[in-house]
């Protein structure tokens, strides 16, 4: 295993960067609209993340993240929330992913 961990003289670790150190393998932008892709699987023994990023002020702006979905080799996103109130739109946003 890569890595590096910073001991103590009386063996106290200090930094343990030894674990799981994720790598992030690409992204995809939502254009403000539901939405899937294909992704790559993870290396034997990884588990694949996401994390989005919302491109627009979304205080300002009143936009809102989709939900994203994880299953497989797929990433899905949609867009869902009450439209009975005023200004509420789907923010684009970049959800990015890789594996730790």
């Amino acid at each position: 295993m890569t890595g590096m961990t910073l001991k103590t003289s009386a063996g106290v670790t200090l930094v343990d960067m030894t674990m799981k150190i994720s790598q992030m393998v690409g992204s995809v932008v939502t254009a403000g609209a539901d939405g899937s892709t294909s992704i790559p699987s993870p290396p034997p023994g990884k588990t694949m993340f996401f994390i989005v990023v919302p491109l627009v002020d979304l205080q300002r702006e009143k936009g809102k993240r989709p939900a994203v979905t994880l299953s497989g080799t797929t990433l899905s996103w949609g867009y869902s929330y009450n439209t009975n109130g005023w200004g509420y739109f789907s923010a684009n946003c970049q959800i990015y992913f890789g594996y730790y």
